[in-house]
């Protein structure tokens, strides 16, 4: 598409098809929202203008997944059209029920959806009306799980529009986006083949009418199915190509969508820091409250990395967050995955009584929804539940009703788990000589696919030979427990492996926790070279004066212009103080002091930008310094009061160097300077005062030919 996009024909915000990337107005959402607002407002436009203009504004507005916005102009333009353009209205509710599909609202939006009445004076257009109302069944269908009544709609709602002559970019525009449905149909039903064919299928349509979203939306869809297939490298190479371009074209659910896959996707492969990263980034585009259901899911996939590390106070917390989100704004299906989740945890924790409570609730919901494969998972969760309590009656009931639901799902994997606490609670019963050739034959099973229940069969089988007083046989176990946990860092059941080795052979646990690489050196502290980055806002004397939601709204404002400048550049924010903000570098690789300096202009550019669209941040001003030296990293602090903390010369010296920088500088110490000095930016020496018997120091000055904030306004505006 050239030039901007055509007012005239609106049925395109139906498929997503609003931006333009040669058009510097209509280059991203934002900006294409920010358009329509004003076109809306233009003198000497007709009603029915203003109208049409109403609706690109509320497709940009259901793209951008902001419903309230999207509800008000919707109203908005009912208001105004008062029923007398009838194809307007008929696109106002359809925008209506996409934005319920697209929030997961799929009662409400199934609801309307059966009540909607297709108008239009043009017979194409009511053509492709009626073909976009099922291909919206379609999908609620897909949603609810009945896959082949969806598919059903997908290939009328195709037939439909090739039916009414030759193509044009409405019809290619919402072809692309039913390839995409069924795309993703067939991959639920398990048809990886015909997904991939229907994916590329939309690709190829999408890049020929250059269509940024649907082309983001086929990538996302590949990338899961590599993942689905556990070919988690292939699957992060789709999933970068999507979220670069839904960052050009500034989508923030979409970059949100992709930084959970590919989260997931590191998760798979055991990467937890770039995992934790990609998650703490879906965070950052939740804001507060923005999007519920996808910050539950965040919260969860956070506390499977806090549970991993062996953190299971803080996995807690998120489970918890999970759960109220959950139960708020969630479906019974999010929330059964979140009772599972709290009740696993709570398990972990010792807490019985609250873990039985929210497992058995977990499984209320899943029989409600007849979710067989939920309901082996929280199943497997009960039986060890009881196991811990000694209540070996309770767990083998749970069992039984395990069994069945593992034969009814029919797969290897599942059958595999159920044979393994079919030996546990054997050998809790007493009968570790019937457990022992059980759980060998699970453990052959599942090492297969190595993962956690691996290690847990190698120490059930361990525990089994030691009680027949195997202990060479039971040692050897305990060890290839605690390598295969480090090696898949799964740091919470190598520490119970340990413990468990240490009541069997004390020498042999001294030898394997000496052996502890990667994990236990993990939680150590540890020295490493790393650079810090502060920022500190400046002149804020007169804030502090203003009302309180004032000053909160202009801090958060702050806050997160900060926070993103710091993760688009890999940084990591790991301090917010009063009116500083400090990140760090060097953690996840060796340190490169231009990173810091790059960050530090970035968050300049960022404090510019604010100021440019809200005059009251020219009465404040920003600074920042860098300093790059050795550190010490890891678990410290006060017994009741341990963390992960950072500690060393730099944090000194990003203080000092503060204290001399005035608004709109960049302050780095010598360290920081021999890493950047062979950039082409200009560094001024400067001389620091001794302060408190530290010693007088040099440092510099970067000049960027990057746009950085100005310098604060001399009076309040």
């Amino acid at each position: 598409m050239s030039g901007k996009v055509d007012l005239k024909r609106p049925l395109l915000t139906l498929s997503g098809y609003l931006i333009d990337a040669e058009d510097p107005e209509l280059r991203t959402l934002e900006l294409a929202q920010r358009y329509f607002e004003r076109r809306v407002g233009q003198p000497g436009a007709t009603e029915e203008e203003i109208c049409t203009t109403l609706i690109w504004l509320a497709g940009a507005r259901v793209w951008l997944h902001n419903a309230k916005g999207a509800m008000h102009t919707i109203a908005h333009l009912r208001a105004r059209s008062r029923g007398r353009f009838k194809e307007i209205e008929t696109l106002a509710s359809m925008l209506e029920i996409l934005l319920h599909l697209e929030m997961r609202e799929i009662r409400q939006g199934h609801t309307k959806l059966e009540v909607l009445q297709i108008d239009s004076d043009d017979t194409r257009n009511k053509v492709r009306l009626q073909a976009c109302a099922e291909q919206l069944k379609g999908r609620f269908l897909s949603a609810q799980g009945q896959i082949e009544e969806a598919m059903r709609c997908f290939d009328t709602a195709a037939q439909e529009l090739k039916g009414g002559g030759a193509a044009q970019l409405e019809d290619l525009a919402i072809t692309a986006e039913i390839y995409n449905d069924q795309a993703h149909a067939y991959q639920r039903e398990g048809k990886a083949e015909d997904s991939l064919k229907l994916y590329v299928q939309a690709e190829t349509v999408c890049r020929h009418i250059v269509f940024p979203l649907g082309l983001a939306r086929s990538l996302r869809g590949r990338g899961t199915l590599y993942s689905d297939r556990k070919e988690f490298s292939e699957a992060i190479k789709y999933f970068k190509d999507a979220v670069d371009i839904y960052q050009r074209h500034d989508s923030p659910h979409g970059i949100l969508r992709c930084s959970i896959l590919l989260g997931r996707a590191y998760y798979g492969i055991h990467d937890l820091r770039e995992a934790l990263f990609y998650f703490e980034e879906a965070r950052l585009q939740c804001g507060k409250g923005r999007y519920p259901n996808d910050e539950a899911e965040v919260n969860a996939r956070i506390g499977d990395i806090m549970l991993s590390e062996g953190q299971y106070e803080k996995a807690a917390e998120y489970y918890e967050q999970d759960l109220q989100l959950s139960q708020v704004h969630g479906d019974e299906r999010t929330q059964s995955h979140a009772f599972r989740n709290t009740g696993r945890i709570q398990r972990l924790l010792g807490n019985f009584p609250r873990a039985e409570q929210c497992l058995l609730m977990s499984g209320q919901l899943l029989t409600k929804l007849g979710d067989q494969q939920g309901m082996v998972a929280t199943l497997q969760q009960m039986v060890q539940l009881y196991l811990e309590q000694n209540k070996t009656a309770q767990a083998r009931s749970s069992l039984n009703h395990l069994k069945d639901r593992s034969e009814r799902l029919g797969r290897s994997h599942e059958k595999a788990v159920c044979r393994l606490f079919e030996g546990i609670v054997l050998r809790h019963e007493g009968q570790s000589t019937q457990a022992l050739p059980i759980l060998k034959d699970s453990l052959f099973a599942l090492s297969r696919e190595p993962g956690f229940f691996t290690v847990l069969a190698q120490m059930e089988l361990a525990q089994a030979c030691f009680e027949m007083n195997f202990k060479d046989e039971s040692v050897a176990k305990f060890t290839e427990a605690i390598n295969m946990a480090r090696q898949l860092k799964h740091h919470d059941i190598e520490k119970r492996a340990l413990d468990m080795l240490s009541k069997v052979d004390r020498t042999e646990w001294a030898k394997a926790l000496r052996s502890a690489g990667g994990p236990t050196a993990e939680r150590n502290t540890t020295r490493a070279i790393l650079s810090l980055v502060c920022c500190e806002l400046r002149n804020t004397g007169w804030l502090w004066e203003q009302d309180v939601d004032r000053i909160t709204a202009m801090l958060d404002g702050y806050y997160e212009a900060m926070a993103q400048s710091i993760s688009k550049q890999r940084g990591i924010v790991i301090q917010i103080v009063g009116s500083r903000v400090i990140a760090v570098f060097g953690l996840e690789a060796s340190c490169d002091p231009v990173q810091g300096l790059r960050c530090a202009e970035t968050c300049q550019e960022a404090f510019f930008k604010l100021q440019g669209e809200n005059n009251q941040y020219l009465n404040l001003g920003m600074a920042c310094s860098i300093a790059t030296g050795h550190c010490l990293h890891g678990l410290m602090g006060a017994t009741d009061h341990k963390g992960y903390r950072i500690v060393g010369e730099p944090w000194e010296l990003i203080d000092r160097l503060l204290d001399q920088a005035i608004s709109g500088e960049i302050w780095v110490c010598q360290d920081t300077h021999r890493g950047i000095r062979h950039l082409d930016n200009n560094f001024t020496p400067r001389d620091v005062a001794d302060r408190g018997g530290e010693g007088k120091l040099v440092a510099y000055t970067a000049s960027s030919s990057r746009q950085v904030a100005k310098k604060p306004a001399k009076a309040r505006v």
